[in-house]
């Protein structure tokens, strides 16, 4: 069974019957900006190299901005208010942590995003 339908049926509506497509800014119209807030979450400090100057740590980015395409009225679906999408389906900011030691840039663990009705998105992701 499943566990909440109307939240199947409001993910379904978002994703699929509005045709959304996570490789198109979510803007009105082209010139309009979109404002990403950024938060970095030390979660672990595993090494300090005082003579190479190397820090090694977790940290948690957050990234939130608004999508207007994932918006809905609660009412229609139940009272739901939150759902959590995978991120593979939704568009991201295109942000990466430059200044690593090791290189590598690319977020590698894809979690889920919490979208609120009103349009807003949470993303976090744990980096090394």
């Amino acid at each position: 069974t499943i566990a909440n339908p109307e939240a199947k049926r409001l993910y379904e509506e978002l994703i699929t019957v509005r045709s959304y497509n996570r490789l198109i800014r979510p803007v009105k119209n082209n010139s309009e900006k979109l404002t990403v807030y950024l938060g970095l979450r030390l979660t672990q400090l595993l090494d300090v190299d005082e003579k190479n100057q190397i820090m090694t740590s977790n940290v948690w980015l957050k990234q939130e901005w608004y999508d207007d395409k994932l918006r809905w009225d609660p009412s229609n679906y139940g009272g739901v208010d939150v759902l959590y999408i995978p991120s593979q389906q939704i568009w991201l900011p295109d942000i990466v942590l430059y200044n690593n030691a090791d290189g590598n840039y690319e977020v590698t663990l894809m979690t889920k995003a919490t979208v609120y009705f009103d349009g807003r998105v949470i993303w976090e992701v744990r980096k090394s």
